[in-house]
């Protein structure tokens, strides 16, 4: 047995600080720290010996050490010192020869104080405050030699990962292209000697190289156009610099190296721009991939795939049950998520009642419950969240346009697809027209190639391929601000030229829980209190807002519903029932009395009153004939005005549709200020309302919530859900990760800017360049003016966008 026994950790010996013999020092008797450093000892008797003391006696089964003999607990004992052994009890088994005197024992006593009464003397010279602590000793132990400890004791500092910088080879590329090519235009001064033209077009040639070394080196991101079309004007300038060097007219060749050095400058400078203009959306691009990057965990005892790898096992907790495993979820799957994690996929609550900072970035906490989705890169307060996993990866919401370069919304929009064609594509054919208005003119073969290089380098810029795309990836990333998600980079774009914002009123602009503010009976038969009880009867198993209010209402009163039976519900209009005495009832708008036949003439004043007020009516009628009325009283929700305002700003009308009777609506419209109105319009009619307003040649967006407003979102051009961000798989062309009306109105306002401010920064980059090209193209000017105009160009364009990054 003992053979089979771990050897356990193996180190050099050490020889015993007190009698010299090799011991193990990990398994020494005695262990001491003297003059600040480790000491071992094979038992006391070597201790004692080291330390110039009487050994004690063998059957002595005190500690040794300086507190046994009555020395100072932090030190040694002075050399010199006698320690005094106390006597020892004596037991039933004790010797007699053990037994001291009385006079004996009072003698060592007193030599006792009298040690105690000496002064004390340091063991130890003192050490200087600026002495430094020796090093620890160097660990060369073969670690897989080690057997397993299950609480270890760290001897060394733990391992620090430290994230490495990528050294940024283009920045210095670009740095060195930028002096090359400005030394190739400042030797102009010196002349156009023949050698200062090869000078030139050497240093042309350099600026030229590093810019080529940059495009291969640099990785090329989904918004950077193929750097064939800003690399071919460079080197074509150098082509017909080098063309008329060797030609007779030396004129010629000092502008063509002027021009090759101005067109290599042009590009490292607008390339340098670009990259500036772009950082900080790149930058925050990479802290949201980086919150992401949350592995997902799957709760205990869930279903999965296959086994957890070995190197992403969670720890167990203190009654061994793991606490949860990492997996990479798919959709269907459970997913949990503690206080304090990032949530990594977008999942539907499932189990818990958590509060959660609902998207990246969000400082307001929010609820939520059984049923309610949540977005990838929510953080929870508190609780643990369980839920059901509905988009992972890059379908994920945040992650579909901002992360996934085959959907990246600020390489897939529309302007940024125009901006890129025209430096790959439009460019070059600007560049054909050039060459063949010098040939027209009867130019020089180099003349000729000068202006085509001239016009495609004032087109092919880095500045003009990209500047779109950084106006909308900053409009995507302001609205993941407000958790406001597009579906697309088509979706954000038709966000942005709709002209039209429908409402669904109950839910969006008002809170959709209204309130009893009137109840009156108009006969005699019956009490308000016997219709509020016929209502409650009739709507306590509908869940309308209408009908929770008057059930509310009745329970909140202490009436008892009255036992109604074959409710019939009509959508938007109301129910018919029986009552417990058997007569007909009936529950609902004007339209529900008058397709019932119903007279309400008697009413028809204190009904137009009521809605004239913004208030809903609901009409009760028992045997063809109405006893009485309800008058509820709904509150607009908090930042309703300013979300109208929002689409005001944006040049965008916004429209009220909803059931209620004109005068309500009309009410309603004028304290939100809505000239546009749809009233009586029944739920399953909205979506053709919607259809009716796009026929009429707008483009329409539909405000509402998933699942209620069904008809008219899946009929609008850009339809808005409100809290539907990371639910299942629907065609929302915007979806919000909260319910706030403002973020809904914001996201069409949004799109609407940010669409402008990249049409504007694309303007400016291009019409300076398209002036140059027509001037040069002329004969107006030289050549190496064009990019000298599309620099500049270029320049207004990224001040305009860190102008607009500085507001943000």
């Amino acid at each position: 047995m003992a053979a089979s026994r771990a050897a356990g950790p193996a180190v050099a010996p050490l020889p015993c600080s007190g009698c010299s013999k090799l011991i193990d020092p990990l398994r020494a008797g005695h262990v001491a720290i003297f003059d600040q450093r480790f000491h071992y000892f094979c038992n006391a008797r070597c201790r004692h010996t080291f330390l110039g003391e009487a050994s004690p006696p063998p059957g002595d089964a005190r500690p040794a050490g300086p507190a046994a003999h009555g020395a100072p607990f932090l030190g040694a004992p002075a050399r010199g010192i006698s320690p005094v052994a106390p006597p020892v009890a004596a037991g039933p088994h004790a010797s007699a020869p053990r037994a001291e005197p009385a006079r004996a024992g009072a003698d060592d006593g007193a030599a006792r104080l009298a040690e105690l009464d000496a002064p004390i003397v340091d063991a130890f010279p003192p050490v200087s405050l600026d002495e430094r602590l020796p090093d620890l000793p160097v660990l060369d132990d073969d670690r897989a030699l080690l057997e397993p400890i299950g609480n270890t004791i760290l001897s060394e500092e733990p391992q620090r990962y430290e994230a490495v910088e990528a050294r940024d080879i283009g920045a210095l590329l670009l740095v060195l292209a930028i002096i090359a090519g400005t030394l190739a235009v400042a030797l102009t001064l010196a002349g156009d000697a023949k050698l200062v033209i090869g000078a030139r077009i050497v240093l042309a040639t350099v600026s030229a190289g590093m810019l080529l070394g940059r495009a291969a080196t640099t990785a090329r991101d989904a918004t950077d156009p193929h750097p064939a079309p800003m690399l071919a004007p460079v080197f074509g300038g150098l082509v017909a610099a080098v063309w008329a060097l060797f030609g007779d007219d030396r004129p010629l060749a000092a502008e063509a190296a002027s021009l090759a050095g101005v067109i290599a400058t042009a590009s490292a400078i607008s390339a340098w721009l670009i990259e500036s203009a772009r950082h900080r959306v790149f930058a925050e691009r990479a802290w949201i991939a980086s919150v992401l990057s949350t592995p997902a965990r799957r709760p205990p005892g869930a279903w999965a795939p296959s086994p957890a790898p070995a190197d992403r096992a969670l720890p167990r907790g203190d009654d061994g049950a793991a606490e949860g495993e990492l997996y990479e979820l798919r959709p269907g799957e459970s997913a949990q998520v503690d206080a304090g994690d990032v949530v990594p996929v977008d999942l539907v609550v499932t189990g818990g009642d958590v509060e959660v900072l609902p998207w990246i970035g969000a400082t307001t906490p929010a609820r939520r419950r059984d049923g309610d989705p949540v977005i990838a890169g929510a953080t929870v307060v508190r609780g643990r969240l369980v839920g059901a996993c509905t988009f992972s990866g890059g379908d994920r919401a945040v992650a579909r346009v901002l992360l996934d370069a085959r959907r990246r919304a600020d390489a897939l929009a529309p302007v940024a697809q125009a901006s890129r064609a025209l430096t790959e594509r439009w460019a070059i054919g600007a560049a054909a027209i050039g060459a063949l208005s010098a040939f027209v003119a009867g130019r020089t073969p180099v003349e000729i190639a000068m202006t085509a290089a001239a016009v495609l380098a004032a087109l092919a810029t880095a500045i003009t391929a990209s500047i779109a795309s950084v106006h909308v990836a900053r409009g995507i990333l302001l609205g993941l601000r407000r958790g406001i998600v597009y579906k697309s980079a088509d979706a954000w774009d038709r966000a942005g030229k709709v002209s039209v914002a429908v409402f669904c009123a109950r839910g969006t602009l008002l809170l959709g829980e209204p309130e009893l503010a009137e109840l009156e009976a108009t006969g005699q038969k019956l009490t308000p209190g016997d219709v509020l009880a016929l209502a409650a009867g009739a709507e306590r198993t509908e869940e309308h807002p209408v009908a929770t209010a008057i059930v509310r209402a009745a329970r909140a009163r202490g009436l008892r519903p009255d036992g109604v039976r074959n409710p019939n519900f009509h959508p938007g209009l109301g129910v018919t029932a029986v009552t417990s005495s058997g007569e007909e009832l009936c529950v609902g708008n004007r339209a529900l009395m008058l397709e019932q036949r119903i007279s309400i003439a008697a009413a028809e004043s204190r009904v137009a009153e009521l809605e004239a007020l913004g208030r809903t009516v609901v009409l009760v009628a028992v045997g063809a004939r109405l006893v009485g009325l309800i008058g509820l009283q709904d509150g607009l929700r908090p930042g309703a005005r300013a979300a109208i305002q929002h689409l005001l700003d944006a040049q965008v009308e916004p429209v009220l549709m909803s059931g209620d009777a004109r005068e309500t609506c009309e009410a309603i419209g004028r304290s939100l200020d809505i000239d546009h109105i749809r009233p009586e319009v029944l739920p399953a009619d909205r979506g053709a309302e919607v259809r009716r307003l796009i026929d009429a040649g707008t483009s329409v967006a539909v405000l509402g919530h998933a699942g209620v407003d069904d008809a008219a979102l899946g009929a609008a051009d850009v339809s808005v859900a409100l809290g539907a961000a990371g639910a299942a798989p629907a065609d929302f062309s915007v979806v919000l990760a909260s319910d706030d009306v403002r973020d809904a109105a914001l996201s069409l306002a949004l799109a609407h800017r940010t669409r402008l401010e990249a049409r504007v920064g694309l303007a400016l980059s291009v019409a300076p360049a398209l002036v140059g090209a027509a001037v040069i193209s002329a004969f107006v000017l030289p050549p190496a003016y064009a990019p000298i105009a599309s620099l500049l160009g270029g320049v207004m364009a990224v001040v305009h966008a860190r102008a607009l990054d500085a507001k943000s």
